[in-house]
């Protein structure tokens, strides 16, 4: 018959195994992109929210971050339409994209 500390040990290795298949799922791996129209700009300390309109009329936000762009970074103005791409988190319903590549 297995120890007690052996069913623990294989308990907690299974555990960590299914965290990591879980990060590693939702990390994905793909970069988001998106078209749209500049609509408004709220500049903020290290850059800029600016919300967005596709083509389709959907609303969007993109965050612009002097960090995390750093030599790509551009500054944007109402009425500018943009190809934008990076990561997204989603707010209220809405996608939030953290921009890292402007085109």
């Amino acid at each position: 018959m297995k120890s007690k500390k052996f069913f623990i040990l294989s308990g907690f290795a299974a555990f960590v195994l299914f965290g990591l298949t879980l990060l590693n799922s939702c990390a994905g791996g793909k970069t988001y992109s998106r078209k749209g129209t500049i609509q408004n700009i709220e500049y903020r300390k290290d850059g800029y929210t600016a919300y967005l309109k596709d083509k389709n009329g959907k609303d969007f936000d993109a965050v612009i971050s002097r960090v995390r762009m750093q030599k790509e970074y551009k500054l944007l103005k109402a009425g500018d339409e943009v190809a934008l791409s990076g990561d997204t988190i989603h707010l209220d319903n809405k996608v939030r994209v953290l921009v890292k590549q402007i085109k």
